[in-house]
């Protein structure tokens, strides 16, 4: 116990470079070391197995019962595991997998079709591999995939219990959405009324400015005096002026989906963090999603607004520390280095 106990923690202690980059590096040195733990052997473990459509599944757990099937699908280190969603799903159904394992150099996720949700929602377990040592997590790891559970089929009831769990979160979820949605649409209402009660306040506002002007005339024109001959040194140039109905115009926002049908950029163009003083960050990337108006981060996989990401990175870095809101579009830049702030510059030049 204590052997298995110290591989447990190698593997979980394994750095980058010693695992190296690729799919194969991450199924030779995290996932078949982690199956031979779970008491597989490995000439019981099928490679580059062919599914029945034609894909291909990195490693097929046999000698299990057929209600018990187990894929595991490996990705690169550092690759995106929301990228290959719909691949996985793609092979769960094509094999009748009970259980779809899918990792990259840092996280291990289980997935099993839930009965009534997408599979998308059917993920039972997200680890990272650096907490792979610790009991609770382990003990996760061989409640499913040992292979005692897997051949006397004792995973089906552990499956259960966690459908039953992630359901209940589901039902609760789908409870505080509703109660907040409800608030949500109130405020919404309200902020509509409060709308046209200012439209009507500022009508009302340019009326009495017009009004003032008339009656400051009348005066004046009462002896017989023209009133604009004596703007410069009376005191109604300095009233005009507070209740004057002109007001500044904050620069319009530009949205992505603008700027690619102005051909400025292009849907799903990689956009890069800059800092100014600091420079680009190539490492900090973001794809653009124009129909969301929104960046899809490739640290994450999820979606922000150009502003909300921005911070996000600048607070990761360092660069900020408190929870201030930050211009986003001068903070992402093309490859080829333009600012998002300057290339909204052009579409509000152009639509003048």
């Amino acid at each position: 116990m204590m052997k298995i106990k110290q591989e447990i923690e190698r593997i979980a202690k394994l750095k980058e470079e010693e695992i190296g980059p690729t799919e194969e590096n991450i199924k030779q040195k995290i996932m078949v070391p982690i199956l031979e733990l779970l008491g597989h052997k490995r000439e019981n473990l099928e490679f580059e197995y062919r599914t029945r459509t034609g894909g291909k599944i990195d490693i097929y757990i046999k000698n299990v019962p057929s209600d018990c099937k187990v894929i595991i699908d490996t990705k690169n280190y550092n690759e995106n595991l929301n990228d290959y969603i719909e691949q996985i799903k793609n092979y769960t159904f094509d094999e009748g997998a009970l259980l779809t394992v899918i990792a990259n150099g840092t996280e291990i996720r289980i997935y099993s079709p839930l009965r009534g949700v997408s599979f998308e929602r059917s993920l039972l377990y997200s680890f990272k591999r650096q907490d792979l040592s610790k009991d609770a997590i382990w003990n996760l790891f061989s409640d499913l995939l040992h292979i005692d559970n897997l051949q006397n089929r004792n995973v089906l009831k552990k499956i259960d219990e966690r459908e039953r769990e992630i359901k209940n979160v589901m039902l609760k979820e789908e409870e505080v959405k509703h109660e907040y949605n409800s608030k949500i649409e109130g405020i919404d209402y309200e902020i509509e009324t409060k709308e046209e009660e200012i439209k009507n306040l500022k009508k009302e506002k340019e009326l009495l400015a017009k009004e003032l002007k008339n009656k400051i005339s009348e005066i004046w024109d009462a002896v017989g005096l023209p009133t604009d001959l004596f703007r410069s040194i009376t005191s109604f140039e300095k009233t005009s002026i507070v209740v004057s109905p002109l007001e500044s115009e904050k620069a319009r926002k530009v949205t992505l989906q603008e700027l690619v049908d102005a051909g400025l950029v292009r849907d799903g163009q990689i956009l890069y963090f800059f800092h100014r003083g600091r420079g680009v960050f190539k490492d900090e990337q973001a794809e653009i999603v124009a129909n969301q108006n929104k960046l899809r981060y490739k640290g994450d996989g999820k979606l922000y607004s150009i502003s909300e990401l921005a911070k996000k990175i600048d607070i990761k870095l360092g660069f900020k520390r408190d929870e201030h809101g930050v211009a986003g579009p001068n903070y992402w830049q093309t490859e080829d280095g333009r600012l998002l702030h300057d290339l909204n510059e052009i579409v509000r030049q152009r639509q003048k």
